[in-house]
């Protein structure tokens, strides 16, 4: 029975490994200098400055319809 357990140790071991060694090749790490880093960062802020003012726009278009739905525009 012993050796059965530690069989299947092994056999499992390996299979980690394996596993292992295709994360690490499908999800590498890769270092960016400071400034790219900035880069990246900037691009970001403006997706969201860009995705903030789309949703004020649609929050808008709401309003409007809600009012001209409910009769309370002027």
């Amino acid at each position: 029975m012993l050796v059965f357990i530690i069989s299947g140790a092994i056999v499992c071991s390996f299979f980690v490994e394996y596993l292992v060694q295709l994360f690490a090749e499908k999800y590498e790490i890769e270092w960016v200098s400071p400034t790219e880093a900035a880069k990246n960062i900037d691009s970001a802020q403006k997706i969201i400055i860009a995705m903030r003012k789309a949703h004020r726009e649609s929050e808008r278009q709401m309003n409007k319809a809600f009012k001209v739905a409910s009769g309370a525009h002027c």
